[in-house]
């Protein structure tokens, strides 16, 4: 029998080298974004992201409902702030 972590949605701002992500990304209640990077880039080296929006360079916006970002693409992810 599977168990469920409880998780939190915690929106940031992802950036590759070719895109800019804005979107969810779901970690264990409590746990710090650092600490779930690291467990998940040893599992499975992607990163879920939901309700995206992918800005591309040359200014197209995508919206997609779920993504999975290659972790070691990550240039840099920053929390946003609570509205």
């Amino acid at each position: 029998m599977a168990m469920k972590i409880e998780k939190e949605k915690k929106n940031v701002d992802l950036y590759t080298s070719r895109y800019k992500i804005t979107g969810d990304v779901h970690i264990p209640i409590h746990a710090r974004l650092t600490d779930s990077l690291q467990a998940l880039s040893k599992q499975s080296g992607f990163l879920p992201v939901t309700d995206a929006i992918i800005k591309f360079r040359n200014g197209a916006v995508k919206e997609e409902n779920f993504l999975l970002i290659k972790i070691s693409e990550i240039q840099m992810l920053c929390l946003k702030d609570k509205e």
